[in-house]
């Protein structure tokens, strides 16, 4: 009988730790690392040559929304692609957990609008028929590739206690009671930390701003007060003004969410807005002030590159402006005819205008990048806004935006497009080099017709190292920082008794692919994925999950409960 089930042999190992790689071996037992050092070449059942090549910790992706996704897909795609092994699901206060069965087709819509999802891929794909959060974890063990650790979120714990008001008003005492009960219920099922947002533009499916948008500061800080009770967890919490930098309220919530949980507290990335150039420079301050004080506020920097992509059939991007937002929760075809109403039209027009400061270009240029309906639109891919409105014969571009749309079924795929900018690349490298600013924006899982960022850890490892980060670090910034946020403690470095979740990486090739739009979900649903290149395997709990990118059909992920 062989010594170790694997070994990665003659690999640099970069640990996770930050401290320069070395040459060694790895000895993998029973799902976990027994040895880093040298071993006799037999000693394995199995023996992976990385001569050449870098092994890592196995990535954490700290914000995600696979809730619904894991379910058909026990690899996390495209998450696992890039070298992610363990992913934390449930942010900004949406999960399908904790629900009573009739109210879960409400969440599944809710997740639909807000979050980007089909409904037929959650209608089709999704077999979780209501429960605790334990019958939802239940529902997947043994089921996914890759490690899982699900957060309770704050707008299934409103739901399930409040009912229909829970999108209407504020709670009462004891309904905050009942709440802090099922929070502390899923603790006890195994949560690793409770989430909630307040975004105005977080609107859902029956054009009602979602459950958590109508949560007191006070409710929201008497959950956050269960996690005092146990020995791990933390908060994910996305404030009402975070484009702005966080106005005195948002600043006092977001402190005594971190003073009476005692946890680390995730706030939103921190990105350089057109409208608000200066926010996240108010939000790192924030940040920084908080640590002098012995808080725990952590925000993320997005290293994948910016822009989304959205059609005017399912979209939440323009949300903050309620002319579009109330036109876009229309059925069809009272959608198409409202967006084709001149009056309607100027209303918009003038709101734009407000919003962005410009003409309805914005600062960010609008590119259609598909048409799925008419063949004869085609003429107009790769095309912006400007340039399609020239095309038509000197239309506004508004006009010309809107008339494509509805001549396409409301199906034409955009991208809102953001050129280089010197100035926001200044910025995110001072985010990157930051200790206190976390790796992170994938969202994935979410935004499926319009984002994808499941490319961040690979862009942090071949963009921007060394030039802004060491290379060590940056690893550091992908496994161990995260994983110790999150008290995931035999996650997220190479040494002996952690979990064996590792990747392979040749630094060579190791870069971004393609983005590309498939058919790939439930129902034909479509969504964004973007490839990647170098990761020669990509290893969980001792079992190769991909083997040069290609999935082997391994379900060894485990479901993290609290650890």
């Amino acid at each position: 009988m062989s010594e170790f089930d694997l070994v990665v042999h003659g690999g640099t190992v970069v640990d996770g730790t930050g401290i320069p790689g070395f040459t060694a071996d790895v000895g993998v037992r029973d799902g976990r690392i027994a040895k880093v050092g040298r071993i006799a070449p037999g000693a394995g059942a199995t023996t992976i040559d990385a001569d050449g090549a870098t092994v890592t910790p196995g990535f954490v992706d700290i914000h995600t929304h696979y809730d619904a996704q894991l379910h058909w897909d026990p690899s996390a795609s495209p998450a696992s692609w890039h070298g992610v092994t363990t992913l934390l699901t449930g942010n900004c206060g949406f999960t399908l957990a904790p629900s009573k069965p009739e109210d879960l087709p409400w969440l599944m819509q809710m997740l639909s609008r807000v979050e980007g999802m089909s409904p037929e891929a959650l209608r089709d794909g999704v077999t979780f028929a209501g429960g605790s959060l334990g019958d939802f974890l239940a529902g997947l063990e043994g089921r996914v590739g890759v490690n899982v650790g699900a957060n309770v979120g704050h707008c299934a714990v409103r739901r399930f206690v409040m009912g229909d008001d829970a999108s209407e008003r504020a709670a009462t005492e004891a309904e905050i009671t009942a709440m802090q009960e099922l929070v502390r219920a899923a603790f006890r099922d195994g949560a690793v930390g409770f989430t909630s947002s307040q975004l105005e533009l977080h609107v859902a499916h029956d054009g009602r701003g979602v459950p958590s948008n109508h949560a007191t500061a006070a409710e929201i800080v008497a959950l956050a007060s269960v996690l005092a009770e146990f020995d791990h967890g933390a908060i994910e919490f996305i404030p009402r003004t975070f484009l702005n930098g966080y106005d005195d309220d948002d600043r006092e919530l977001i402190r005594d969410l971190a003073r009476v949980s005692g946890a680390a507290v995730n706030v939103n990335t921190l990105t350089m807005m057109p409208h608000a150039p200066d926010g996240w420079r108010r939000s790192l301050d924030f940040a920084q002030e908080s640590a002098a004080d012995g808080l725990r506020v952590y925000p993320m920097f997005a290293t994948n590159r910016q822009g989304a992509h959205f059609s005017l059939d399912n979209t939440f991007l323009f949300d903050e402006m309620e002319i579009f937002r109330d036109t876009l929760t229309l059925p069809e075809p009272e959608r198409s005819r409202r967006l084709a109403d001149s009056d309607v039209r100027d209303a918009i027009r003038v709101r734009l205008a407000d919003w962005s400061g410009r003409s309805f270009v914005f600062v960010w240029e609008v590119l259609v990048v598909e048409t799925v309906v008419k063949p004869e639109n085609r003429k107009y891919l790769e095309r912006s806004v400007t340039e399609v409105a020239a095309m038509m014969g000197g239309k506004d571009p508004l006009d010309a935006f809107l008339d494509l749309s509805i001549d396409d079924g409301l199906a034409t795929q955009f991208v809102l497009a953001a050129p280089p900018d010197p100035t926001r690349r200044r910025a995110t490298e001072e985010m990157v080099r930051s200790p206190l600013v976390m790796a992170g924006s994938s969202d994935g899982g979410a935004h499926l017709a319009s984002f994808v960022g499941a490319d961040f850890t690979t862009r942090l490892l071949s963009e921007w190292t060394p030039s802004v980060l060491p290379f060590e670090q940056a690893v550091a910034k992908l496994t161990m920082i995260p994983a110790q946020v999150h008290g995931l403690s035999d996650r997220g470095v190479i040494r002996v008794g952690a979990a064996a979740d590792l990747n392979v990486i040749d630094r060579e090739r190791l870069g971004v692919g393609a983005t590309r739009f498939v058919h790939d979900f439930p129902a034909g649903a479509g969504r964004y994925v973007v490839d990647a290149q170098g990761y020669d395997k990509v290893i969980v709990n001792g079992e190769v999950l991909l083997d040069d990118g290609k999935y082997t059909g391994a379900t060894s992920g485990t479901i993290i409960r609290g650890a």
